[in-house]
């Protein structure tokens, strides 16, 4: 599901409602902008981890143990829930960062923000997916082992954590100043 974001066409003066398909999203965030390999991260990897989410879903609906799916356990499907509220949560920054950006404001702050929360989510949710897969889940074969390995890539490029964390901490006016001796 594709929500929509608020954009106000600077020509007429009108506000209207868009429901904007992933490639527009790229190519906005992709228009000389200091902050667009960060959110190109973002914007790429939201997809295959919801795949990962489903897999996980749909492996643990038919592995059993103990007689019942492994999906029944609580620990299990509230976990699931409350990953994909996360990722939910992930792309309303995404939309807000983008809707901004849009009106001719600043969003390195918001960009920022979203890169570092992609990348721990990232390997949150690879990480717990795994875990629900057992040793299946170190196979190549499945979606959730090789996202493991390659979302680690989402905290180190294009600006790692700590970066991130520094502009969101200078936009906040909290980073403290270099002192010369």
């Amino acid at each position: 599901m594709i929500l929509p974001f608020l954009y106000s066409r600077p020509s007429n003066g009108s506000t209207t409602w868009i429901f904007p398909p992933r490639v527009s999203l790229t190519v906005c965030l992709a228009e000389g902008t200091v902050w667009s390999p960060a959110l190109h991260f973002f914007v790429d990897f939201l997809a295959p981890l919801e795949n990962v989410i489903q897999e996980t879903i749909d492996y643990t609906r038919q592995r059993k143990t103990f007689n019942q799916p492994i999906l029944y356990n609580q620990t299990v499907h509230f976990r699931l829930a409350e990953l994909t509220t996360e990722l939910e949560l992930l792309r309303s920054l995404l939309y807000r960062a983008v809707a901004l950006y849009i009106q001719g404001n600043d969003v390195t702050k918001l960009a920022s923000m979203a890169k570092l929360k992609a990348g721990r989510l990232a390997r949150e949710l690879t990480d717990s997916c795994l875990q629900f897969w057992g040793g299946m889940g170190f196979t190549n074969e499945v979606l959730v082992s090789r996202l493991y390995r390659d979302s680690r890539l989402l905290s180190i490029g294009a600006g790692s954590d700590e970066v991130m964390l520094s502009i969101i901490c200078k936009y906040m006016q909290i980073l403290p100043k270099k002192q010369h001796l």
